[in-house]
């Protein structure tokens, strides 16, 4: 179906210009640059406390990695539980990042747990 470029409106196969806009309809509208545009993630790694995962969370941010820390505590009759699976939460990251996050995870790993 054609789309106006003007007002966006989708018409027919067989209309070939906008009768509002007087514009000739394209096969597809450019992305919208308002719209926020979703990308693939993958979890990078398991936090055992807040504060390593506020320290890693830091390192990848200073490496141009957008990292999201994940708490995986659950909020219960307004007291905080820990979580069930044994670990504090999630370091999330885009998946077109997923190389440097791990290199930048690897150093973290080799400056704070020794590892």
């Amino acid at each position: 179906m054609p789309f106006c470029p003007q007002c966006g409106y989708e018409y027919r196969p067989e209309i070939k210009i906008c009768p509002d806009c007087n514009e000739r309809l394209v096969a597809a509208l450019a992305p919208d640059p308002n719209q926020v545009e979703l990308f693939e993630t993958f979890e990078l790694c398991k936090i055992p406390d807040e504060v390593t995962g506020m320290a890693l969370q830091s390192m990848l941010l200073e490496a141009g990695v957008d990292a999201n820390l994940r708490d995986m505590r659950t909020s219960f009759y307004a007291n905080v539980l820990s979580s069930m699976q044994g670990y504090w939460g999630t370091i999330i990251v885009a998946k077109q990042d997923e190389d440097l996050a791990k290199q930048v995870h690897r150093d973290f790993k080799k400056q704070f747990e020794g590892r």
